[in-house]
């Protein structure tokens, strides 16, 4: 409110001097308007503090985010950067403990001379995030909507902007508390496009899947991912509005869509699916008379390079779809030599949309292996030349015919499954006994541990003697980047496992050790098998080390912290902490710890982060350990 004062009054603002000595040296102006262009002064110091305290720490955790979200754009990189600074300033947890806006009061606030902005800064601790609509806007003050509670508040812009914000636009914003209203931090990041409602449903739904009980804690703990996503709701082909020759074509990509939607598969590898297919129907007038034939086929040439939750083989599909395996093997080859090209130009005119990526990691391999073989039969000039090759090959994802007969037959043996799966690996072998995954493989198909063991076994000799003494030695410490090395890497690991199993923790430990001396950045997931062999033979110290190696902000790093505290120090009060820590990130946990809830008989083969399948998957492995510390479940309750 503007409070006209006369210059031999007391000052508004509390600092017991009078008016023209204080707020009205000058000229007579508001308290509001002081007050406004304090907080903006406040503002750029809380920055300068952040950034000039804890801009490392704010640096590696934006990196993280880019390479997550793979952020390329300059403008993009940029904006996000920007919005990063500032939600991290306020909410995320300094290396000191607690925010770095709670340091910024512990150090700054014995500065601030009027007593109201102290009370307001104090305030601050309160921020939130928000997400609404803008009802008014009068000079600098909005009157914005809350998108889940209906509420109304005032909020006031205090820095200079000449961008102009208009009226029932959508929009996201961090807010300070500022008496009864609140003030930007430091503008609205408006969303003009998105419909407000697709906005709360998509929130809504984001919400519901997560492992939080408030909904103001969900948006903001991940509000730089809702920030990255919320752009692109409700962007996809309206397969109506498309153009299609002929209508059984549109019929194949409405089932195709309908079917993947069942599926829980992402919007976005759909819309690419449907892209490609009406591409491939104006390339190819195909006369269809069963349309599940090619949804099947669309279904799986999708899978192959992008990420589905669940990977089909052909055959599988087949079976799902109600059609012929040879007929479904046929229309995807068709599909793959069709939309080879297109797929890298669909990809640079759709650097905002769908994200086209290789599937799993055989199917990289199978495409590495054929393009390196490629590779020796062309004539290339440079190695710039060789890697703008191998990038569109990556991408395009198009799998020729090994001239390696015996591996390909691998590649089909690990796609197959049951009897299939292993007569193909023997037959690989029987062509070249040279193959160590066809020992991975045939391995599962062993009469008794110990045979697979030996097949294990086999096949790291038969690796380290391809790969030869002088190569270990030269490239220790990336083995995994090499493409060559897998199979050799798969049978060690396989065979660290086995030996565990059988009840050999020094042997099993011994490999796994060196398969991390190989490939420190662990590709494979070794620390989490090398953990319970460490605990198992007691050998703390070096549980120890390996946590600190590789920290994680995962459920099963949080619960084994607290174990290896339970088990050095008994029920201490860091173990009161990091009890706490881990039941916020997945509060299913305990339950199955204290064995007050069984583990089902069949072990989820997938999960999210913080939910019970996570869990179930973690005390399925780890149960056994915490059986070890006396007293445990009277300490969990």
């Amino acid at each position: 409110m503007d409070v006209k004062v006369g210059r031999n009054d007391p000052c508004p603002c509390g600092s017991g001097k009078k008016y023209k000595k204080c707020c009205g040296v000058n000229e007579v102006i508001s308290l509001t308007q002081v007050l406004e262009s304090d907080i903006d002064d406040l503002e750029k110091q809380l920055l300068h503090f952040a950034l000039r305290n804890y801009g490392n720490q704010i640096e590696e955790s934006f990196e993280n985010f880019q390479q997550e979200y793979d952020l390329n754009n300059d403008d993009e990189v940029k904006f996000f950067e920007f919005v990063h600074t500032i939600w991290f300033t306020l909410f995320a947890k300094a290396d000191q403990g607690g925010t770095i806006l709670d340091q910024f009061i512990n150090s700054e606030l014995r500065r601030i001379k009027r007593p109201k902005l102290k009370q307001v800064v104090q305030s601050w601790k309160d921020a939130r995030v928000f997400f609404g609509t803008i009802i008014s806007i009068e000079d600098n003050s909005y009157i914005i909507e809350d998108l889940f509670s209906s509420d109304r508040l005032e909020a006031v812009v205090v820095t200079n902007l000449e961008k102009q914000y208009e009226q029932n636009g959508f929009f996201a914003a961090i807010l300070l508390p500022f008496d009864q209203k609140f003030v930007f931090f430091p503008a609205p990041f408006d969303l003009p496009s998105l419909d407000s409602e697709s906005a709360a449903e998509f929130i809504r739904q984001a919400y519901s899947e997560s492992n939080y009980d408030n909904r103001n804690d969900f948006m903001t703990e991940f509000f730089m991912e809702l920030m990255y996503d919320l752009p692109e709701v409700g962007a996809h082909y309206e397969i109506n509005e498309m153009e299609w020759t002929e209508p059984i074509f549109q019929e194949v990509a409405e089932i195709f869509q309908t079917e993947l939607e069942q599926m829980g598969v992402e919007q976005d590898i759909i819309d690419t699916g449907i892209y490609l297919w009406n591409l491939f129907c104006h390339k190819k007038q195909k006369k269809i008379k069963n349309p599940y034939i090619y949804v099947g086929a669309l279904h799986y040439f999708i899978s192959t390079f992008a990420p589905m939750e669940t990977n089909y083989t052909q055959k599988q599909l087949a079976e799902k779809y109600g059609v012929s395996y040879g007929s479904l093997s046929s229309v995807y080859r068709e599909l793959e030599d069709t939309l080879a090209e297109d797929l890298d130009s669909y990809e640079e005119d759709n650097e905002d949309g769908p994200v086209i990526q290789m599937g799993g990691s055989m199917a990289t391999e199978r495409v590495m292996q054929e393009a390196l073989e490629e590779i020796k039969n062309q004539d290339f000039n440079n190695i710039e030349e060789i890697n703008d090759f191998l990038s569109k090959k990556l991408v395009s994802a198009t799998s020729g015919k090994l001239k390696d007969d015996a591996q390909s037959l691998l590649y089909d043996a690990f796609e197959a499954d049951g009897p299939e799966r292993y007569r193909l690996a023997e037959k690989a072998l029987k062509q070249n006994p040279n193959l160590v995954d066809a020992y991975n493989i045939l391995a599962e198909d062993a009469d008794s541990l110990e045979e697979a063991i030996q097949m294990y076994e086999k096949g790291m000799w038969i690796g380290q003697k391809e790969l030869g003494k002088a190569f270990f030695k030269e490239n220790k410490g990336h083995f995994w980047l090499i493409f060559e090395t897998r199979p050799f890497m798969r049978a060690k690991f396989n065979y660290a496992m086995a030996l565990l199993e059988l009840g050999k923790p020094n042997e099993a430990i011994a490999q796994f050790e060196e398969l991390l001396e190989l490939n420190p950045n662990d590709s494979q997931g070794v620390r989490y098998s090398l953990f319970i062999a460490y605990v198992e033979r007691g050998d703390l110290q070096k549980v120890g080390r390996l946590l600190k190696q590789f920290e994680e902000d995962s459920a099963q790093s949080h619960y084994n912290t607290l174990l290896l505290e339970l088990l050095k120090n008994g029920f201490s009060a860091k173990a009161k902490t990091l009890l706490k820590t881990a039941k916020e990130n997945n509060k299913f946990v305990i339950p199955y710890l204290n064995e007050r809830k069984r583990l089902p008989k069949a072990i989820p083969d997938n999960y999210g982060f913080g939910d019970e399948d996570e869990a179930i998957v973690y005390a399925d492995a780890h149960l056994h350990l915490w059986r070890m510390i006396e007293g445990l479940r009277d300490w969990l309750k």
